[in-house]
């Protein structure tokens, strides 16, 4: 598969990619979208094939979720809904060949975060784990660039992650975990923070892996760390192909172990 690093957010894309095979190496169990049914700190969600029907169902859908938050301010789940839909309709504001979003989709994202906190104020349980890791998204680098506000957002969508995942006898997705941990290295967040993450990681991941997991971490802290991303290439063995992509194998190899055949 080919992945242009030239487009909205896809040099980390490529590099939650790599951190995917690098587990699947080992047999583990992946989800890429940072592990939820809704889009993750890696996609767009921007269906741009049926737009047009997208936008006027969230306009309708909006509409009556404003009408029932006027009704009712205290209504968690709508503000939480109203906060995904104008995710939603930012992403279908990205032009496909866009590399930054366009001003207004970061209006509408701007939108988004004020349904999200008013969502968050009233302290709705369960958190939404959709809602929050759009909402990750919508203040990640790429889009609103606000990262004490994306590292809060994961570490929510990755508590309910972890919430739901106890009560289901599952596990959490590895890649939920970096997600967060890149959230909380461009919020600066505390040493303490981050080992608590790193230290969940190398839990989850086998020693044989340590050297794919080690270059995970520096990646996470420092994108632009071509030492580590080309470790990282190594580990999965992928490589560079002309033109700014990045080809990675159908197939990992160096193992036995069959991939997962699909996703949770």
């Amino acid at each position: 598969m080919l992945f242009d690093l030239r487009a909205p957010g896809r040099k980390r894309a490529v590099q939650a990619v790599y951190v995917v095979l690098a587990v699947v190496l080992i047999g583990g169990t992946i989800l890429f979208g940072v592990g939820t049914n809704g889009p993750g700190l890696f996609s767009s969600d921007n269906g741009s094939s049926n737009s047009t029907s997208l936008t006027d169902q969230n306009k309708d859908r909006l509409d009556q979720l404003t009408k029932r938050v006027r009704a009712n301010p205290r209504d968690a789940e709508s503000w939480g809904s109203i906060a995904s839909l104008r995710f939603a309709s930012g992403t279908e504001l990205i032009p496909a060949t866009a590399t930054t979003p366009p001003a207004d989709a970061k209006a509408e994202f701007q939108k988004a975060a004020d349904a999200w906190a008013k969502y968050v104020a009233l302290k709705p349980d369960p958190i939404s784990i959709q809602v929050a890791t759009r909402m990750a998204t919508a203040f990640s680098p790429e889009n609103l660039n606000r990262p004490s506000d994306w590292a809060d957002a994961q570490g929510l969508a990755t508590q309910a992650q972890e919430d739901k995942a106890q009560k289901e006898g599952t596990k959490v997705p590895v890649d939920t975990y970096i997600a967060l941990l890149q959230a909380q290295y461009a919020a600066k967040r505390s040493d303490r923070v981050t080992d608590a993450t790193v230290a969940k990681l190398r839990e989850l991941t086998p020693k044989s892996q340590t050297a794919a997991l080690n270059a995970t971490i520096a990646l996470a802290k420092n994108p632009n760390d071509t030492k580590a991303q080309a470790a990282l290439q190594k580990a999965t063995g992928a490589g560079t192909a002309p033109g700014g992509t990045v080809t990675l194998p159908d197939e990992p190899t160096g193992t036995t172990t069959p991939a997962p055949s699909g996703s949770k």
